[in-house]
């Protein structure tokens, strides 16, 4: 199958995204390929793409931006990284397409969804362009969902995660993000009284401080890890909808890692 049948597949799921302003490219290749394996991952890291030519594998699905940054403006090492990666696919003929977009919002298989179906708790419905969801009115203890999300991510090299508040705070309505749309300020606004972030959704300085100030507990998870479960799920739905081609979800070994101090 070419990779621009894969790529037309995955983006007639997307009538909520705006294609012509869209993070969903094909980043480096050649979608006239004929591919019968891919790989999807969360970012296409140079380990992942190690992986993908040892399978002899041409075509990556990468959530993330596998170049870093997208800039003119870069430092020379980030500039001289985005370059030998670029030679790299080029040399074995590897393709990569960028599916953040769709796959954030795509009902019930995607980032967003998977992630609060995770939760097990019922949330309020939303549209597909919304990144954050509320749940409908629930009482339980924040360690309920501490040990949740401490158990799903584990899969995903994840040792821990940080709680900001009591572990017995009673919680009445939680609010999850996408990936690093976790905007704290909005969640409360919208009736959330316990948050569910990620590292690259919030800061100390002015989130986490005033999230302190009116007590909002927070369970800060890091953003690869909440995003996991989605692009797993990319895979699965891949490979339901499209039999003649094997989606191969692979893990970002980034290791995580959360130790405990001996003294």
């Amino acid at each position: 199958m070419k990779i621009s049948e894969i790529i037309t597949f995955l983006e007639s799921k997307g009538d909520f995204i705006n294609y012509q302003h869209t993070r969903d490219h094909l980043l480096i290749g050649d979608d006239h390929q004929d591919v019968n394996q891919v790989i999807v991952c969360w970012v296409a890291s140079l380990p992942i793409i190690k992986q993908a030519i040892q399978s002899n594998c041409h075509f990556i699905i990468s959530h993330e931006n596998p170049f870093y940054l997208a800039s003119t403006n870069l430092p020379n090492i980030l500039l001289s990284a985005q370059q030998e990666k670029k030679a790299l696919l080029k040399e074995h003929a590897i393709s990569i397409y960028r599916c953040h977009d769709l796959w954030d919002g795509i009902p019930d298989v995607g980032v967003r969804d998977t992630w609060a179906k995770i939760m097990n708790i019922p949330f309020k419905p939303c549209q597909p362009q919304d990144y954050i969801r509320i749940s409908e009115p629930t009482n339980r203890p924040l360690s309920y969902f501490i040990n949740i999300i401490a158990k799903s991510i584990q899969p995903y090299g994840e040792t821990g995660i940080e709680v900001i508040s009591d572990p017995d705070h009673e919680v009445h309505t939680l609010g999850i993000g996408t990936g690093a749309c976790t905007d704290v300020f909005e969640m409360v606004a919208k009736g959330a009284d316990t948050c569910i972030v990620s590292d690259d959704g919030i800061n100390n300085w002015s989130s986490i401080q005033w999230a302190h100030d009116h007590h909002i507990p927070l369970i800060v998870v890091s953003h690869m890890a909440c995003e996991a479960p989605g692009i797993k799920s990319m895979a699965d739905f891949l490979n339901d909808s499209i039999p003649d081609v094997q989606f191969k979800f692979l893990p970002n070994d980034f290791r995580i890692t959360h130790l405990k101090s001996k003294c």
